[in-house]
């Protein structure tokens, strides 16, 4: 008989955006690759989600969320809902699977094991530095929160977090490394017939705080007589007060206006991954992430990553199997730095491209990391 697990996903943004990321990336990969039954039950205050292809393998479940008591702002009736759903769905699975780590989630589990004691109950954390310093103060004022009895197993992003975790009364050792993975079979793409230009490549939602996509743009104007060839392609969502930002900073910078392509959004895989596929370098300057998605695809697609010292997984991810993948930073000096070595060819991005996209593939396709997974919960 088929392994059954419920993943939960209540929050209000939820929406198809988040089908292929690790949310919805877990339940999607224990069908696809281990022959698991899934179901992804998701808050639908933003809409319904459909997606034929990822229904082939997963079931796509709605906590629903009457529109009335939106406009009445009564956003604590989620959590009735919630628990509701939990309430009557228990029963059926064998794998129930939350997000993050709060007094709700514990409650969540408890009563999961209420209605179905041989349910295994799964919290992946999603933490980066700022939620584990939190944990960390959290034990030290009080002299450590209660141990969370109720939850079987717990993973984390980052490999150096665990121990530091498993030393908490909370987690009374029961955290594992489980990576965030990425699908590289999503779309059928013959990278032999794609060539590397010259590009310089960001995705994200531009504009945003967190994503500090005018850190790029300052840099580019630095060195923006070196570039002579190179394009830079801005993709994603991008907010007006950026737009406005963006073409105020650019006044004055006509040779570098030029070379910017800014596409949009880009819900197309394909698409996405074509423009993956062509460029050669990819920039993360966020301000912090907890984990970033987008840099394991974009390492996959050959391309030599810089980022920002702002999440500890990326010192795993970039230095995967001992190999310097690209360039971590710490400001905007080095930023700039990094960038106009490799516009003066003085990296080998190409040559490193390459290897990081072997190794990435190795440590953190969706096809390995699942498996890992799958070796925890069956020896729950």
């Amino acid at each position: 008989m088929k392994k059954r697990i419920l993943t939960m996903f209540w929050y209000d943004d939820a929406s198809e955006v988040h089908l292929y990321k690790d949310v919805g990336g877990i339940p999607y990969a224990l069908a696809k690759y281990c022959g698991w039954q899934a179901t992804f039950a998701y808050n639908d205050a933003n809409g319904i989600i459909c997606n034929k292809d990822y229904e082939k393998y997963v079931k796509l479940d709605r906590i629903r969320f009457p529109k009335i008591l939106e406009k009445l702002k009564l956003r604590y009736i989620k959590y009735f809902q919630v628990i509701k759903y939990v309430y009557l769905n228990a029963r059926k699975y064998d794998v129930i699977n939350f997000y993050h780590c709060h007094r709700f989630i514990n409650f969540l589990c408890w009563l999961a094991k209420k209605r179905n004691p041989n349910i295994i109950t799964y919290v992946k954390l999603d933490m980066g530095r700022a939620g584990l310093e939190k944990e960390l103060k959290r034990h030290k004022n009080s002299g450590g929160v209660k141990r969370w009895r109720w939850t079987d197993l717990f993973t984390v992003e980052t490999n150096k977090y665990v121990n530091l975790l498993n030393k908490l009364d909370k987690f009374d050792g029961k955290v594992k490394y489980l990576p965030n993975g990425f699908f590289s079979d999503l779309v059928d793409i013959d990278l032999s017939n794609i060539k590397k230009e010259k590009i310089i490549l960001t995705v994200g939602r531009l504009g945003t705080y967190q994503k500090n996509t005018e850190l790029l743009i300052e840099s580019l104007i630095e060195i923006e007589q070196q570039l002579d060839e190179w394009k830079i392609y801005l993709v994603g969502p991008m907010t007006e007060c950026f737009k406005d930002w963006l073409n105020e900073k650019l006044i004055g910078h006509e040779s570098l206006k030029e070379k910017i392509v800014i596409t949009g959004n880009i819900k197309d895989k394909k698409v996405l991954y074509k423009i993956y596929a062509k460029s050669s370098v990819f920039v993360l300057p966020s301000r912090y992430e907890s984990w970033g998605i987008v840099l394991s695809e974009a390492m996959f697609f050959r391309n030599y990553s810089i980022v920002m010292n702002c999440c500890d997984a990326f010192n795993e991810v970039i230095n995967a199997n001992k190999e310097e993948l690209g360039k971590i930073v710490d400001n905007r000096e080095q930023f700039i730095h990094t960038l106009s070595n490799i516009i003066n060819n003085d990296v080998d991005y190409i040559k490193i491209g390459e290897k990081a996209s072997i190794i990435i593939n190795m440590f953190f396709n969706w096809n390995v990391v699942i498996k890992k997974l799958e070796e925890y919960l069956r020896k729950e």
